[in-house]
């Protein structure tokens, strides 16, 4: 089979598995990529096939920001997703527990991109990033791991499943007169009123900034080119929490104001 082939088949394997609602496991060794820009071919296969089942892309997500997960699955850097759901949500968005195999939320800062990023014009300097953004607001990443076995991960098949993405809930947008302060800017996270992480910008590679740039080159590496009006999830700032149903979340960021989100 030729790699576009195998990719196209790869993709039906990932829709059938999430539409029968099994649970994650890493790739069929028929479907397995040798190299990395493999499993972003199949990344876009799959998300081609969530477009044509009614899922619009909103944007771009980082992944495996933090060495300890990119050694555990075997890469040495970040990778990326595309932000791709039924719908954009809005702050105080219920999302049904029983639409994911186990729902999960991240607390990130979103950018949306005010001019294009073309993969041509690559490598993006921190001015270029800088430049390209005309948002700012906080959001949740919602993301489904279909109850993976964090031992069986591994990038590749990471990467290929759109490194997990569901979407995204976004608070209050603000301009990009705020980029300056978010490295020191904190946040928390309460699960029904109960506080259950806290963090900084600067965990999340330093600075959103630093995330957009790292994620832009990283895409770019692979042809693909960001677009103005996309938004870009930076990274998550607390550790990712799994919500049972019934759970209300409250991610409360210094500068950006709250999000809300409840599991039902």
């Amino acid at each position: 089979m030729t790699t576009t082939e195998i990719a196209t088949q790869a993709a039906a394997w990932l829709e059938t598995q999430h539409i029968s609602g099994a649970a994650y496991v890493p790739l069929p060794d028929q479907f397995m990529p040798s190299e990395i820009s493999g499993a972003y071919r199949i990344q876009q296969a799959y998300v081609q096939r969530l477009q044509m089942a009614g899922r619009p892309t909103f944007g771009w997500k980082i992944a495996l920001t933090a060495e300890t997960m990119q050694q555990m699955v075997g890469v040495d850097r970040p990778v990326g997703g595309v932000i791709c759901a039924a719908k954009l949500h809005e702050s105080g968005a219920q999302l049904p527990a029983d639409g994911y195999g186990r729902i999960a939320f991240e607390c990130e800062v979103a950018l949306r991109l005010g001019r294009d990023l073309p993969a041509g014009d690559a490598p993006f300097d921190e001015a270029a990033i800088r430049a390209s953004v005309d948002a700012v607001a906080p959001a949740f990443e919602v993301a489904d791991d279909r109850n993976a076995d964090y031992k069986r991960l591994d990038a590749f098949s990471l990467i290929a499943d759109n490194a997990w993405n569901s979407g995204m809930v976004l608070g209050a947008v603000h301009g990009p007169e705020v980029l300056d302060g978010l490295a020191e800017a904190s946040a928390a996270l309460t699960i029904d009123g109960a506080e259950v992480g806290r963090g900084v910008g600067a965990d999340a590679l330093g600075h959103p900034l630093n995330g957009l740039r790292v994620l832009a080159n990283e895409m770019a590496e692979q042809g693909a080119s960001m677009k103005a009006g996309d938004w870009i999830l930076t990274g998550t700032v607390i550790r990712t929490q799994f919500p049972a149903a019934g759970s209300e979340l409250v991610y409360t960021h210094s500068t950006l104001g709250e999000v809300r989100a409840s599991v039902v």
